[in-house]
Parts: C-alpha cells; sequence; structure tokens
C-alpha cells in the first residue's frame, strides 16, 4: 500500500555539463593554442603542448607567465592557503603533535568510593585524593604508598587544596563543611561555617590569606583563614559553582557555574567584572 519513488540513476546529461564546466574552467586558457604546420622551406620548431606537471598551475596565475614563474606562483600561494588553513582551524580541532606513547607507572587502590578530586603538594613529595567514601589519603609520590587517611567529613569529599605558604590541606564536601587541616599533626584545626549545601570546589588566593569556596548555594564565599571569619560572599551566579580559579593581579577570583557563566570577580570591591556567556551548557 506505500509508494516507493523509484531509485534515479546518475543523469548522464548532468554529469557532461558538469565535466564541460570543469575542463573550461581548467584548461580555457590553453584551448585555443594553435600548433603551426611546419612548411618544407622553414625549419620553425613547433609549438609544444604544455606538459603536466606534479605541482598544479592556476589558470589566473599562469596567463603571461613562463612555466617556472607559473610554478613559484602557484608554491607561493599553496603557502598562503595553507598557513592561513592552519590559523583558522580552532586549537581543539588542529591534530595533536605526535610525542612518545604514554605508558602507566603505577596503578594505586586504597579509596572504597569514587576519587573526586586530588591535589600535589608544592614541594612534589606526596598529593592527597577525596573520595566519595568520606576519607582523604595522603600518598608518597615517589613510591606511590599510603601515608596517611583522614577522616573527619560525612559524605563526599568534592575539592581539595594543598596551601604553598602554611603546612595546611583544605578540603570541601557534599557535607557543607569546609576543613582546614594541620598537616603536621594530621588534624582539623579550623572548620569554616556559611554554606548553605554542598560545597563543590575551593581555590586558595596566591599572595593573601583568603580561601574562596563555591557550591550548591550558588555563591562564592571568601574566608579569612586564620581567623576563620567570612569575609564577603560573591553573588550573582543562577546555579551550583562547579569551578574557581584565582591569581594575583586583577581578575583576581574567576568562576564557572552550572548556568553556564563564567565570572570575573573585582575582590576589592566584591562584585562582578565581566560575565562571559558563551558556553551552552554547565561548567
Amino acid at each position: 500500500g506505500h509508494f516507493y519513488a523509484p531509485q534515479l540513476s546518475v543523469d548522464a546529461i548532468s554529469h557532461q555539463i558538469r565535466m564541460k564546466t570543469q575542463l573550461y574552467a581548467e584548461y580555457s586558457h590553453v584551448k585555443d593554442l594553435s600548433v603551426p604546420i611546419p612548411s618544407q622551406t622553414s625549419t620553425v620548431t613547433p609549438i609544444q603542448t604544455p606538459q603536466t606537471s606534479s605541482i598544479p598551475i592556476t589558470p589566473e596565475s599562469a596567463v603571461g607567465k613562463t612555466a617556472a614563474q607559473s610554478q613559484a606562483i602557484t608554491i607561493a600561494n599553496s603557502n598562503v592557503r595553507n598557513s592561513s588553513q592552519a590559523l583558522s582551524v580552532p586549537a581543539h580541532r588542529r591534530p595533536p603533535v605526535w610525542h612518545a606513547p604514554w605508558e602507566i607507572m603505577r596503578v594505586i587502590s586504597g579509596h572504597t568510593g569514587w576519587v573526586r578530586c586530588c591535589d600535589v603538594d608544592p614541594s612534589n613529595e606526596w598529593f592527597a585524593t577525596g573520595s566519595a567514601d568520606r576519607t582523604i589519603i595522603v600518598w608518597d609520590l615517589a613510591s606511590g604508598t599510603r601515608k596517611v587517611t583522614l577522616t573527619g567529613h560525612i559524605a563526599t569529599v568534592r575539592d581539595l587544596v594543598i596551601s604553598a605558604r602554611q603546612p595546611y590541606l583544605f578540603s570541601v564536601g557534599e557535607d557543607k563543611m569546609v576543613k582546614c587541616w594541620d598537616l603536621e599533626a594530621n588534624q582539623v584545626v579550623r572548620h569554616y561555617h556559611g554554606h548553605l549545601n554542598g560545597v563543590y570546589c575551593a581555590a586558595l588566593h596566591p599572595t593573601i590569606d583568603v580561601l574562596m569556596t563555591g557550591g550548591r548555594d550558588a555563591s562564592v564565599r571568601v574566608w579569612d583563614i586564620r581567623t576563620k571569619a567570612e569575609a564577603m560572599i560573591l553573588t550573582g551566579h543562577k546555579n551550583t559553582i562547579g569551578a574557581i580559579l584565582t591569581q594575583g593581579v586583577n581578575p583576581q577570583v574567576v568562576s564557572g557555574s552550572y548556568d553556564s557563566t563564567i565570572r570575573l570577580w573585582d575582590l576589592a570591591a566584591g562584585k562582578t567584572d565581566v560575565v562571559l556567556t558563551n558556553h551552552k551548557k554547565a561548567i
């Protein structure tokens, strides 16, 4: 009962028209060259038809030029075209630079839940990992052996930050807790209370003693590390904050959110400088 249209074959007339158009575009500048007939009384050498070379000669650059000049023009044009094409290709679409194949050096096991975060000690001697099993494990970087296990969170540990200026490790989790661990005593020395929901990310300022945290309450909270006081709250995001970066110059704080925006903050004024809206999904 259904009608199916017959499969169409290649249209010979259309194919012939395409071939004629292509031949005209490529050989129109040489199709009218005439080959003189040598006479009995003259020794004129007949004009040789152009030979096909491995380097194509474009009609526009070949008109009025010798073969060598035309080839040089074509090579130069191709180089310019290739370089411009390489620059026009986005970075994420360019072919990667080859390197020797990576090999797994070591597989470390110890957590009983998803490993959600890790950070490396600035001295490059150890690193720490946080997991959905609510623990933080400190590992020796050279041997991969467990050094110590820190317990105290009652939900998934979502981010870790190791201080380069003090012997402190900061951890945040879905239990709304922000903890400061003394790595010399291996215990919590400070709690930072204020988040209304799970905390997903944290970052330390590189030059001043403040800690930035963000999470499901859509706010970036700035903490004084020494006094545990909440210095300010940066508000403006409409959804969970998933990433925070800091630097010593303005903008000193950059945050990314599940609301698909990135905000650059003026830390001195406590307000947003720039809102970037190029992303289409959560950050």
